[in-house]
C-alpha cells in the first residue's frame, strides 16, 4: 500500500488526463506488476519452506550422517594405508631399497597433511573444501565451481540505489504526509542497499517508475517509457519463473515432496532415512573390519619382506662399525589422505565390488578395465562419449586399451564371460534410453567411486578415460589417435575443447548448450584423476578457471595465462586493451611475464589504472557480450 500510495502521489499530481494508448500501455504495465508481485511472494514463500524443511532433515538427521561419515573416514584410511603397505613391500621384494630422501620427504608431506585433516576436522570442514586451488592435483573442482558463480553486484546496486534516491527525495513531497510515506520508501531502499539485496530494489524502481515525475512529456514518450517498463517487468517475471522452476526441481523440493508422499502413505521419510544412515554406517563399519583383517596381512608381508632385506643390506656408522640398514626407519610411514567420497549410499555390495576392483587392478585388469569403461559409461548420463556411441566403438576403444592389459582377449570374448557385476542391458537416463554394457544395480556404482581412491584403480582409470577421446589427427606434430577433452574456460564463460595429448595443441574448440552429457560430462572425472589441470585467476572478484594438459601446466609463464585470457575473453568478445595493460598478480606481487605461475597460487588478473577501465568495468563489459551471444 505504501509503493501504491507513493506512486500515486509522485505519478499524478498535476498531469492532464491520458489518451487511450497510454492507458491500454498503463494498464498492461499495472498487469505485469500485478503478476511479477505474485510470483516473488510464491518464489519467497516456496524458498521458506523449503528451508525450514531442509532444517528440519538436517537437524534431525545430523547426526546420522556425521556417524556415517566418520565410518567412511575409517575406511579411506585404512584403504590408503594398505596400499602403502603393498607398495613398500613390492619395493623391498622387488630388491629396490627405498629412497632415503623421498621417504624423508613423504614422511615430512605425510605430517604436514595429517595436521591440515586434523584442523579440518576440528572446524567440521570436508578435506577439499578448504583448498579449492587444489582442483589440478587433488581433482575435487566444487569449490572453484562454486567460486566461479559468484559475480559482483556492487554496481547494479548503486546505480539503482541512487536511482531511487532521487526519486525519494524529500523536496518532492507537497505535504507532511507524502514526506512521511517518502522516508518509508527510503528507509526500505537504504535497507535493501545494506543488504546486498538487489531484486527488492529493482522492484521498488520498477513499482516506482523512474522518470515518471516531468508532467511535460507527451503522450508518445510516455508510452515509450512504459512499454520499456513493461519490458524490464518482463525480464524479472521470466527471472522469478526460471527461480521457481530450479527450486521445484532440486533436491529439497524432490525430498519435500517424497516426505509428503510417504506422510500420506503412513510413513515417516526422516525415520526412515534415520534407519537407511543407520544401516549403511553399519555396513561401513564392517566394511572397515574387514580392511582391517587385510591391513594386518599386509603389515605381516611387509614384516617378512623388511627381514630378508634387513641381511643383505648394511651401511657404515659414524664409527666405521657396520650395522644393519633399516629401510623403514629412513622415513615415516606416508599416510596418504584421501579425497572426500561424494555423498551416495554405499550398500554392503557395492562396498564388495570396490574392495574386487582394488584386486582387479593388479591380478585381472582387463575385468577391472572393463568395469571402468561401463562405469564411465554411465556417468556420461543419457548421450554416451562418441567413441562408444555404438558397437564398433567399444571394440575401438578395448583395443586401444589391450595392449595395457596383459592377456587380455578381443571384447567379444570378454563380454561372453562377464563378472557378476556386469551386464549387457538398457539403463533410461531422463528421456533418453541408452543399451550396451553396465554395471548391474545402480547402486554398484558408489562402489567403483570408493575403488577410484586406490592408484592402481586411479592409473587403469586415466587409460580408460584417455582412450574416450574422439580420434583426430595433429596437425602441429602429426600424431591421431583419442585427444583430451578440455574445459577450457569456466566461471564467466563455458568454452570446451579437444586437445593433442602429445603437444597440446588445441584441435576444436567450441560451447555447449544444455545440461551436459556425453565426454563433457566426465570432465570432473578427468579433473579428479589428474588428466587436466586447472589454473584459477580472479577477476573483480569472479574466479575464472583454465584448463589445460599437466605438462603445459608445468611450464605456464604469467604472459602464457594472459595469452589464454586474450584468446578465450578479449579477442571472441572484441575487447582492446592498450599493450601491457593486463599482468597477473599474487599476495607476494605481480609476475613478470617470463616468470612460470607457482602451484596453487592465488592469482587475480591486474589492469593499469591508466589503461581507461576497471576489473570491474572489464568484468561487465564482457558479461553483456557474453550473453549477447544467447540472445536471438
Amino acid at each position: 500500500m505504501g509503493d501504491s500510495r507513493a506512486r500515486s502521489a509522485l505519478v499524478h499530481v498535476g498531469r492532464p488526463a491520458p489518451d487511450p494508448a497510454t492507458v491500454a500501455a498503463e494498464a498492461r504495465l499495472r498487469s505485469t506488476l500485478e503478476e511479477v508481485t505474485a510470483l516473488d511472494l510464491e518464489v519467497e514463500a516456496l524458498s521458506a519452506t523449503l528451508a525450514d524443511f531442509a532444517r528440519v532433515y538436517e537437524r534431525a538427521l545430523g547426526d546420522a550422517f556425521q556417524e556415517l561419515h566418520a565410518a567412511e573416514r575409517l575406511v579411506r584410511r585404512i584403504q590408503a594405508l594398505e596400499g602403502r603397505l603393498a607398495a613398500l613391500e613390492g619395493e623391498l621384494r622387488a630388491g629396490a631399497a627405498p629412497q632415503a630422501e623421498a621417504r624423508r620427504s613423504a614422511g615430512r608431506l605425510s605430517v604436514a597433511a595429517a595436521a591440515a585433516r586434523a584442523a579440518r576436522t576440528r572446524d567440521g570442514a570436508t578435506a577439499e573444501e578448504d583448498a579449492p586451488e587444489r582442483e589440478g592435483d587433488s581433482g575435487d573442482a566444487d569449490a572453484d565451481e562454486a567460486a566461479a558463480l559468484l559475480e559482483p553486484e556492487a554496481l547494479a546496486l548503486k546505480r539503482l540505489h541512487r536511482s531511487l534516491a532521487r526519486l525519494l527525495h524529500p523536496d518532492l513531497a507537497q505535504d507532511d504526509g507524502a514526506r512521511e510515506r517518502l522516508g518509508e520508501l527510503m528507509a526500505r531502499a537504504n535497507a535493501a542497499y545494506e543488504a546486498g539485496d538487489l531484486a527488492t530494489l529493482e522492484l521498488m524502481s520498477e513499482r516506482l517508475g523512474a522518470g515518471e515525475l516531468d508532467p511535460d512529456v507527451s503522450p508518445e514518450e510516455r508510452r515509450a517509457h512504459l512499454e520499456r517498463r513493461t519490458a524490464a517487468l518482463e525480464r524479472i517475471r521470466a527471472a522469478l519463473g526460471r527461480e521457481r522452476e530450479r527450486l521445484l526441481r532440486c533436491d529439497t523440493a524432490r525430498l519435500l515432496a517424497e516426505s509428503r508422499r510417504r506422510a500420506q502413505a503412513g510413513g515417516d521419510l526422516i525415520a526412515e532415512t534415520h534407519v537407511d544412515l543407520a544401516d549403511e554406517a553399519r555396513a561401513a563399519f564392517a566394511d572397515a573390519l574387514v580392511r582391517l583383517g587385510r591391513l594386518g596381512t599386509a603389515a605381516r608381508a611387509l614384516a617378512r619382506a623388511r627381514t630378508a632385506v634387513m641381511t643383505k643390506i648394511e651401511r657404515r656408522g659414524p664409527t666405521g662399525a657396520r650395522r644393519a640398514f633399516d629401510p623403514l626407519a629412513e622415513g615415516g610411514l606416508v599416510r596418504m589422505g584421501a579425497a572426500r567420497l561424494e555423498r551416495q549410499r554405499a550398500t554392503p555390495a557395492a562396498r564388495d565390488l570396490a574392495r574386487k576392483l582394488e584386486e582387479a587392478a593388479q591380478a585381472a585388469p582387463a575385468e577391472a578395465a572393463l568395469t571402468l569403461l561401463a562405469f564411465f559409461a554411465e556417468e556420461a548420463g543419457g548421450r554416451p562419449p562418441d567413441a562408444i556411441a555404438r558397437g564398433e566403438g567399444w571394440a575401438g576403444v578395448w583395443e586401444r586399451l589391450r595392449p595395457a592389459l596383459p592377456d587380455a582377449p578381443e571384447l567379444a570374448r570378454v563380454l561372453a564371460r562377464l563378472p557378476r557385476h556386469l551386464v549387457l542391458g538398457a539403463r533410461a537416463h531422463g528421456d533418453e534410453v541408452v543399451a550396451g554394457v553396465q554395471l548391474a544395480e545402480a547402486e554398484l556404482l558408489a562402489g567403483v567411486r570408493i575403488a577410484l581412491e586406490r592408484e592402481q584403480v586411479a592409473a587403469l582409470a586415466r587409460a580408460v578415460l584417455a582412450a574416450l577421446g574422439p580420434s583426430e589427427a595433429c596437425a602441429e606434430c602429426g600424431a591421431s589417435g583419442p585427444a583430451q577433452h578440455l574445459l577450457r574456460t569456466r566461471g564467466l564463460d563455458e568454452r570446451h575443447g579437444v586437445a593433442c595429448p602429445g603437444c597440446g595443441a588445441i584441435l576444436r574448440s567450441y560451447w555447449r548448450y544444455g545440461e551436459l552429457d556425453g565426454l563433457e560430462a566426465l570432465a570432473p572425472h578427468a579433473l579428479r584423476l589428474g588428466l587436466v589441470a586447472e589454473v584459477t585467476a580472479q577477476l573483480a572478484g569472479t574466479a575464472i578457471g583454465f584448463q589445460m594438459l599437466p605438462a603445459e601446466r608445468e611450464r605456464l609463464t604469467a604472459a602464457g595465462l594472459l595469452r589464454r585470457f586474450a584468446e578465450l575473453y578479449l579477442v571472441p568478445y572484441d575487447v582492446s586493451l592498450p599493450d601491457e595493460a593486463l599482468s597477473v598478480g599474487t599476495p607476494r606481487g605481480v609476475l613478470s611475464g617470463k616468470i612460470p605461475v607457482p602451484p596453487r597460487a592465488k592469482l587475480r588478473l591486474v589492469l593499469d589504472p591508466a589503461c581507461g577501465t576497471s576489473p570491474e568495468g572489464l568484468l561487465d563489459q564482457l558479461r553483456h557480450r557474453i550473453e549477447r551471444r544467447f540472445r536471438p
